[in-house]
């Protein structure tokens, strides 16, 4: 291989690398909607101080408007259908869909709506909004990083991933489940959600 065929080859390489960095850079506000394909909701709890047990909402809806030049404009919307919980426990999915626990049939979602967005760090956010469980709000901070965005080949779309790690007590939204337990503390208080999502572009 001649030098000079090495060179147009390296230069080739570096249009592409440019080409798909330039792809990859969300240089504008956008709106997007959260995809179920790509979103992950799930929780964890632990039972009789002993055993950390997990769980996802396999049914949920969303919107983001994200601007990555001033994020304090940015806004989230989050819906969380609670019949979806799946614990790979039938039984206990029915307990957790009760009125000892979420009350499904008369609270059939969860809600989260923002209202203040302040950066805290790189590709990091304070999301500050009002989230509902049970019928009881609560103002809570939620910690998000924006994980990147890139053009999706094969018509996958223009998707952008975030991510969320935070902690709840579950009694100060009613969730208690006394009947269960008979009483006794044997679930935590505190229950871990992990949200992995995954949105599609739409403007």
């Amino acid at each position: 291989m001649t030098r000079h065929r090495v060179v147009r080859i390296a230069a080739a390489v570096l249009m592409t690398a440019a080409s798909l960095h330039a792809a990859s850079t969300l240089d504008r506000a956008a709106t997007f909607r959260v995809s179920a394909t790509y979103t992950n909701v799930s929780f964890t709890i632990v039972k009789w101080m002993v055993l950390k047990q997990e769980g996802i909402f396999r049914d949920f809806s969303g919107a983001i408007y994200y601007d990555p030049r001033d994020p304090a404009r940015s806004r989230v919307q989050f819906t969380v259908q609670v019949a979806s919980i799946d614990t790979r426990n039938s039984t206990r999915d029915r307990v957790l869909r009760s009125d000892d626990f979420f009350d499904a049939s008369r609270y059939p979602t969860m809600t989260f709506v923002s209202t203040a967005v302040a950066p805290s760090g790189a590709n990091a956010l304070a999301v500050t909004g009002d989230l509902t469980i049970r019928g009881l709000t609560r103002q809570v901070t939620i910690p998000v990083t924006f994980l990147g965005y890139n053009e999706v080949p094969n018509g996958g779309g223009n998707l952008a991933g975030f991510e969320a790690a935070f902690t709840l007590d579950r009694t100060q939204f009613g969730v208690n489940g006394f009947r269960w337990s008979g009483g006794k503390l044997s679930l935590s208080k505190e229950v871990g959600v992990h949200l992995l999502v995954g949105a599609i572009r739409e403007d």
